[in-house]
């Protein structure tokens, strides 16, 4: 079944990449000539987007864009999928990230050993990057916010218009509570993912989308700061 797009701002949609609600969220960001999707979930979530697209009107040809928060597999895994339903759609992600999404460079090694030991083993999706971004630069209105930790890259955004932080995986509520960096065992340095978080919270937002678990529902910056302080990761 596809997946109904939730609508959390003007021209900004949220969309759950897979059957359980919250489990990978995604976004897509009406622009002049299209739109721009944030993130693509894993293989199994093309159908999803592109049904929430397909609500929204669209067609393939007007997928104009999609930025890459990160490499880990649960956010580029439907990246060839939607290539292939939308050729010219334009791939964008961070500097440090887009070797790693091309194949150039390995992944970052986790601190987890069981992680790191897995990711070794794991067949990570390869595709060319047609663009790379640092902070400050601008993606569908969002920008661009340098929050490594969860991976040594990792970005979120900012949409200052409509007081909107899509935190990606410098937060997440996998394990039913939001934590820093989704949890620590999740992370390639902790320490960065905690300082990134302290620079996210710095920022004025009223609602926040994470890449995995429902987002505070009210007083959103102020609850994340909470989330920061209580983390002891050194």
């Amino acid at each position: 079944m596809a997946a109904l797009p939730e609508k959390i701002a003007p021209g900004i949609f949220r969309v759950d990449a897979l059957p359980f609600t919250y489990a990978i969220s995604v976004l897509l960001v009406a622009e002049r000539d299209g739109w721009t999707l944030i993130d693509t979930g894993v293989p199994g979530s093309v159908g999803r987007i592109t049904g929430a697209l397909t609500a929204l009107g669209a067609e393939p040809g007007d997928l104009r864009r999609i930025y890459l928060t990160h490499h880990h597999a649960d956010h580029i895994g439907g990246l060839a999928g939607l290539i292939a339903w939308a050729p010219a759609v334009e791939v964008i992600a961070p500097e440090r990230e887009a070797p790693i999404v091309a194949g150039e460079q390995p992944p970052d090694r986790r601190e987890n050993p069981l992680l790191r030991f897995l990711d070794e083993r794991q067949q990570m999706p390869v595709n060319p990057v047609a663009r790379t971004v640092r902070e400050g630069d601008i993606i569908a209105g969002f920008r661009v916010i340098a929050t490594p930790g969860h991976t040594l890259g990792h970005t979120s955004l900012l949409h200052e218009g409509h007081g909107l932080l899509m935190t990606a995986d410098a937060f997440g509520a996998l394990l039913a509570k939001v934590q820093v960096g989704g949890a620590k065992v999740l992370c390639t340095d902790p320490p960065q993912a905690k300082r990134s978080a302290e620079k996210l919270v710095g920022y004025d937002f009223a609602t926040a989308v994470l890449s995995h678990g429902q987002p505070p529902r009210d007083r959103a910056r102020e609850r994340l700061r909470e989330v920061t302080a209580r983390c002891t990761w050194a």
